[in-house]
């Protein structure tokens, strides 16, 4: 029996021998998420947990090497119940844990994160709106992981070519940090490109009776209503009070789960515009996602799913390129990436809007409600920063 167990450990260590660290156990890289799991836009949160959850999957196949050590990577869940003050017990919960990396959204429960993130040096990714109070030269550890106001400066661009009878444009938003700084880069966008802004109206985010909101803003006239940073059942109740109160003209909803939208609004739902959303695949890598989806959790898949796929990639991309886990080189790593996402090409930029490179870029997909469904209308470049400085300026 002895002779047996010196054979079986002489066996493991021939094994080991041969195979090296390929067979080693990994070790942790853990991000903190700091998702909106429940409350008024827990369609997000559940939607990027999901996308992170497959992303952690395709990563942790192959795991990847720093330093010579092979890690895999670990999402640890937080649920900001899209409330400041639980975000920010979140953050104190990850920070107390060591965690130095971490994947939040939503404005109003981001931007009350950052003077912490940053004081401790945390590389924090962020999907949500916002302006230079979340990034910033003042904050150069922290990051926009999509863009969520800045795609307006695709979107309205191409919108004067493709709607020529546009000429008078509403805006729609939650009075909240997102509702705000969604109004005020769609407002100068729709400025600068020779639009006529006629109103800017404010509700409260879960609001129940939207008919009141719907008649303001049909007092001015609109051939356009921007939703902005409007999310979750707020974007179909306003629709739907729009459309019954009398509204043809176009409605732009982005953030959107296209399923529940047209649920809610029904018929009103048609020709209805959804910017930033993928609507049907268009390329293999979107194919794909699709259907590793629809085989888990049944249609629709939700368009938010998308764009919370690759910012997981893209931030182990940075800590493989700076072979450290030190936040503040992996930040300037971050700015360096370059990445093939599910939309095309991804690079980190924004420095003319910012001061410094901080948000994703890449192509925008644009939707349209047709019968009932989404259908692909166009995928949009992204402008370059000398059309940014002129679409943002004052």
């Amino acid at each position: 029996m002895k002779k047996r167990v010196i054979g079986l450990v002489g066996l493991f260590l021939t094994c080991s021998v041969l195979f090296g660290t390929s067979q080693a156990v990994s070790k942790e890289f853990e991000v903190g998420c700091n998702f909106m799991l429940s409350g008024p836009a827990a369609f997000i949160g559940i939607a990027t947990k999901q996308a992170v959850d497959h992303a952690t999957e395709v990563i942790n196949k192959e795991g990847f090497v720093v330093q010579g050590e092979k890690y895999a990577v670990k999402p640890v869940y937080y649920d900001s119940k899209y409330i400041p003050a639980e975000a920010v017990l979140n953050l104190e919960k990850m920070l107390t844990g060591g965690i130095r990396f971490v994947f939040s959204q939503g404005s109003g429960v981001t931007v009350p994160l950052v003077e912490k993130t940053t004081a401790a040096k945390v590389l924090m990714m962020a999907s949500c709106s916002g302006s230079d109070h979340l990034t910033s030269s003042k904050y150069p550890y922290s990051f926009r992981s999509l863009p969520c106001n800045e795609a307006a400066f695709a979107m309205y661009p191409w919108m004067v070519k493709a709607y020529p009878q546009i000429k008078n444009v509403a805006h729609a938003n939650p009075s909240d940090e997102a509702g705000y700084t969604e109004s005020e880069t769609r407002v100068r966008c729709a400025k600068n490109v020779g639009f006529k802004n006629v109103v800017n109206e404010y509700f409260k985010r879960g609001a129940t009776d939207f008919y009141p909101v719907a008649t303001r803003i049909l007092a001015s006239n609109p051939d356009l209503i921007d939703f902005g940073g409007t999310a979750g059942r707020d974007q179909g109740l306003l629709a739907k009070a729009l459309r019954e109160s009398g509204y043809k003209g176009i409605i732009a909803i982005s953030y959107s789960d296209p399923g529940a939208l047209i649920k809610v609004v029904g018929g009103g739902a048609e020709g209805v515009l959804l910017p930033n959303t993928v609507a049907e695949p268009q390329d293999p890598k979107q194919q794909e996602l699709h259907d590793w989806y629809v085989k888990k959790y049944g249609p629709p898949v939700p368009g938010i799913l998308y764009e919370m796929w690759d910012p997981l990639f893209v931030l182990v991309e940075a800590v493989k390129k700076a072979n450290s886990f030190d936040p503040v080189k992996v930040a300037e790593a971050f700015r360096t990436v370059r990445w093939d996402s599910v939309f095309g090409p991804l690079y980190v930029g924004m420095e003319s809007l910012y001061g410094l490179k901080c948000t994703f870029c890449r192509p925008i997909p644009m939707g349209v409600v047709k019968n009932r469904e989404l259908k692909h209308l166009a995928t949009l470049p992204w402008p370059s920063d000398e059309e940014i400085r002129k679409l943002n300026a004052n």
